[in-house]
């Protein structure tokens, strides 16, 4: 349940603030990110659960993910044709999807085996506050802070007929980043996202089924990204 109420709390504050912006004019923007994970997300495993045997047991609490990439779409309502229309002000949300593979040592051992690597996809959704300031029609900086909830989803490693899957896990999050607007149409920034800490469990269908104890696994990452202002 708790899970759940996360989830709907994040998408209720993403339904009010998109409602709220339709009275005037808001604006959209496409971004493309790297992703850059940190802490135990990052860390390589020393070993496997149990035996050491890529494709069918999990790592623990590390990750040992690699340097990923992301999509992502923000819906920001300005204040136009309000009193605070100059004061910088906005609201905005947010869905990101991320993407990280494996890093190189570990992606030998499952080749080694001939089978099936898993990866990671976040897919953070967060409401918040952003702040920019225009020096000129080309140069301006922004920061912003959001919450919300992750969704994090490992995907299936093993062979075909040994195939382990893995449940999603929504977990609170949040985020805050800063960077320049150039011409009001692009944009640079860093931003820093804490997407939980995951409860990483297998499928009661997958060829573990419940024989495999489930771990916590802290996801943090740093994202830079190039974004495009319509």
């Amino acid at each position: 349940m708790k899970r759940i109420s996360t989830i709907l709390t994040a998408l209720l504050m993403c339904v009010a603030v998109c409602s709220f912006g339709q009275t005037t004019k808001a604006g959209l923007s496409f971004q493309f990110g790297g992703i850059l994970p940190m802490g135990e997300f990052h860390a390589q495993p020393t070993g496997v659960l149990g035996v050491i045997t890529p494709g069918l047991n999990s790592f623990d609490k590390n990750g040992g993910a690699m340097f990923g990439a992301s999509f992502g779409v923000k819906y920001t309502y300005s204040f136009q044709n309000t009193k605070m229309e100059n004061s910088g002000l906005g609201i905005f949300v947010s869905a990101d999807g991320m993407w990280n593979a494996l890093n190189k040592d570990l992606r030998d051992r499952y080749d080694k085996l001939s089978v099936t690597k898993p990866m990671y996809v976040n897919v953070p959704i967060m409401a918040g506050i952003s702040y920019t300031t225009t020096f000129s029609d080309v140069f301006g900086i922004w920061a912003e802070a959001g919450l919300g909830a992750d969704l994090f989803f490992k995907t299936p490693e093993g062979t075909e007929n040994a195939l382990t899957k893995y449940k999603m896990s929504p977990e609170f999050a949040f985020e805050a980043g800063a960077g320049i607007l150039l011409v009001r149409t692009v944009s640079l920034g860093a931003h820093y996202y804490w997407l939980g800490s995951h409860n990483v469990m297998v499928k009661e269908d997958s060829f573990l089924g419940n024989v495999q104890p489930s771990y916590p696994m802290k996801i943090g990452v740093w994202a830079f990204k190039l974004g495009f202002h319509f």
